[in-house]
């Protein structure tokens, strides 16, 4: 995701005649492509961070998230510097973030601007934004699109119940995955044609991510969920956690998400984490 966005927002800028963007990450061959269309590709964090303003990070889990914006603490800040973080971490350590930015004292300002979207819709600019700097959310939507995303949402000034927001729309994203799982499992079972049933949900209920996880229970015999990976059993799983946790802080349940976090904890158990999650659908087969 994180290539994909920067490779967009690389060409965007040199079609607008903008300076180039500047990238890092620890695996220095993933910015080649990047490179290559003319971006900075950095030796360390402390490089981008010195000529930078603003920020966009695109990493997997907390943790990483964490210990990104601690290094970047350690770094000598010349100038005032917006960290825009585009994964979708728990609302703790959000918290934990803004705290450790105040205690800091750097002139450093953290949002929350996580995404919707599979790689595919990153690689065409069709990613949808989360924005939670509040002033500077204006700014972030012109920076972002077109360049990267077809729309934002506006979340205003507050980090915290934008990832909040973020990980209730992926608990509507995986509860409808569940449902297309449960109602193909049973229309293979009845004898009807899986690929009528997925006529049915084009038809019916176009919407991208509902169409990519019906079409991989259809195609290779039902089997792509194994090769043809855009979110990960693992992935899900954490993402499905954190709605339950969101949940639990309001003193509420999420019964759906629960049933979708049991299933895609067997597929861990008795497939692969590393396959798509869709394949939590295995889960609900009789064989």
């Amino acid at each position: 995701m994180g290539i994909e966005m920067a490779c967009n927002l690389q060409k965007y800028r040199k079609q607008q005649g903008h300076s180039s963007i500047i990238v890092y990450n620890r695996t220095k061959s993933k910015c080649q492509t990047v490179a290559e269309l003319g971006a900075q590709a950095a030796a360390s964090v402390a490089e981008v961070v010195q000529t930078s303003d603003l920020l966009f990070l695109s990493l997997f889990g907390d943790h990483a998230v964490k210990q990104t914006v601690t290094d970047i603490l350690t770094c000598n800040l010349q100038s005032p510097l917006l960290i825009a973080d585009t994964s979708t971490i728990s609302p703790d350590t959000t918290k934990e973030l803004l705290q450790l930015i105040r205690d800091s004292a750097k002139p450093v300002k953290f949002c929350q601007t996580p995404v919707w979207g599979i790689p595919a819709a990153a690689k065409a600019a069709q990613l949808v934004f989360v924005l939670s700097a509040g002033s500077d959310n204006n700014a972030l939507t012109e920076i972002t699109v077109p360049a990267i995303a077809r729309t934002t949402l506006d979340c205003g000034d507050d980090p915290v119940k934008a990832v909040q927001f973020k990980i209730l729309g992926n608990f509507l994203i995986s509860s409808t995955l569940e449902a297309v799982s449960e109602g193909m499992a049973v229309v293979r079972e009845a004898g009807i044609s899986p690929d009528l049933y997925l006529q049915f949900i084009k038809e019916m209920m176009p919407a991208r991510s509902i169409v990519g996880h019906a079409s991989k229970l259809v195609e290779d015999d039902g089997e792509a969920s194994k090769t043809n990976v855009a979110f990960s059993v693992a992935g899900g799983m954490k993402d499905v956690k954190h709605a339950i946790g969101v949940a639990e802080s309001v003193g509420m349940k999420l019964p759906i998400a629960e049933l979708t976090l049991q299933h895609l904890q067997w597929v861990a158990d008795n497939g692969d984490a590393n396959w798509d999650w869709s394949a939590l659908a295995y889960a609900l087969r009789k064989n």
